[in-house]
């Protein structure tokens, strides 16, 4: 591990996760790739049983939030381990998808994706080595930070307003929409999971 990433698993802290793409290429335009992540959030709920709170996938990154106990456990399940198994199912089913999407049609969605695809680049790995792991301990801090993934499709002009957008947890709390993954947390402070 880098020697300035310090992760802090500690009791009742949720956690809020961004991670970006080898060389920030837009994986996620594709809607079979963001399918992918989304199995690895629900790979993580099965799993481990952890409180799985709110996602959005913009075209080259996710940013997460989840409590990462199981259910009726004190004791959180280090980061590592589930960062870990995410980026390893994702990475490996994401190549999965993109070589489904290369044998039908030739080529990806962007020239530097066909490049990456072709091998012009020093390798070939979906995910950058690093990521962005904050811990979260106050109501305020997690809803605005939930609130800042569902407005980050409209910041960065994907859609025009958030429930136009279909790859976050927005339909979730605002529609009770659960259509493409079902969130774990009620709404309540503190979080009782």
């Amino acid at each position: 591990m880098p020697s300035l990433l310090h992760r802090h698993d500690e009791a009742g802290h949720i956690h809020f996760w961004t991670i970006s793409t080898y060389r920030r290429l837009q994986f996620f335009r594709d809607d079979g790739v963001k399918l992918v992540l989304l199995d690895g959030l629900r790979l993580l709920q099965d799993k481990y049983a952890i409180c799985l709170i709110g996602y959005v996938i913009m075209p080259e990154h996710i940013h997460v939030l989840l409590l990462p106990h199981s259910r009726g456990s004190d004791s959180p399940i280090p980061i590592g381990i589930l960062l870990h198994d995410f980026k390893q199912y994702t990475g490996r089913y994401m190549k999965v998808r993109l070589r489904e999407v290369w044998a039908r049609k030739g080529r990806l969605w962007s020239q530097p994706l066909n490049d990456w695809a072709t091998g012009k680049f020093d390798k070939q790995s979906i995910w950058f080595t690093r990521g962005y792991d904050r811990n979260i301990t106050r109501e305020e801090t997690l809803h605005e930070t939930l609130n800042y993934c569902h407005r980050n499709p409209v910041t960065r002009g994907l859609v025009a307003t958030a429930d136009e957008y279909r790859w976050s947890s927005y339909r979730f709390y605002e529609t009770s929409d659960a259509g493409l993954l079902q969130m774990d947390w009620d709404g309540r402070w503190p979080i009782e999971w």
